[in-house]
């Protein structure tokens, strides 16, 4: 069952276009909702997530383009992490990693949403971290609120400030980490494109990348 979720993820294909060695595609598609509903890859996330080592963490967003397929969900787009920006219709993944470029925890939102307050569910559990961004991420309550967590934020301050927040810059040049993640994550062709009309199941894809993203680290 596995086996056919990966080949799901992996190639893009179409639910109805399983190859038949996996079974019925209607039983796979089942037991994959059953999953999503049961968060059984944010609990696989989660004891993975222990393994973290050091105290950096990076945090960023990023656009992921929606099929055709995904364009109609039930109760709307907006409610399904679905927006438009320039680049059309479109899903802002956030993610927090930690300093290897491992996955920690993630949410989607729609596409033309701030970054900051779409990343807020991530920021609320940190303690006692150093949280590096980039400049989508500048805003003073964001460096009060991980001040008032026991964090530091150095994050790149926007060309427009007239006083600049402290970023280090040391820290600031490893945050390839997380774009790296993001190279990683895009290579399964499920994640690349958004095919999923359900912010539940594409966001358990997204959940899943990172778990195999994971296990090749050990």
């Amino acid at each position: 069952m596995v086996d056919a979720i990966f080949y799901v993820l992996r190639t893009g294909v179409a639910w109805r276009d399983l190859p038949v060695c996996y079974g019925p595609w209607k039983s796979v598609y089942t037991r994959w909702r059953r999953w999503c509903a049961q968060e059984l890859w944010q609990k696989v996330l989660d004891l993975l997530a222990q393994r973290a080592k050091g105290c950096l963490r990076f945090i960023d967003g990023s656009h992921i383009k929606l099929h055709q397929f995904g364009c109609n969900p039930p109760g709307g787009q907006y409610a399904q992490a679905i927006g438009r920006t320039k680049g059309g219709l479109n899903t802002k993944l956030c993610a927090l990693v930690d300093g290897q470029g491992h996955l920690l925890a993630a949410v989607i939102a729609p596409g033309q949403a701030y970054e900051v307050e779409a990343s807020a569910p991530l920021l609320d559990k940190l303690r006692h971290v150093l949280l590096v961004g980039d400049k989508g991420f500048d805003c003073d309550a964001l460096r009060q609120q991980m001040l008032a967590q026991g964090c530091l934020a150095s994050v790149a301050p926007r060309s427009g400030r007239l006083n600049p927040a402290w970023c280090h810059s040391g820290f600031y040049r490893l945050r390839h980490k997380i774009e790296n993640f993001f190279q990683r994550l895009k290579i399964y062709k499920r994640i690349s494109t958004r095919y999923e009309k359900l912010a539940l199941t594409f966001l358990n894809f997204i959940l899943l990348g990172a778990v195999f993203d994971w296990l090749r680290s050990f």
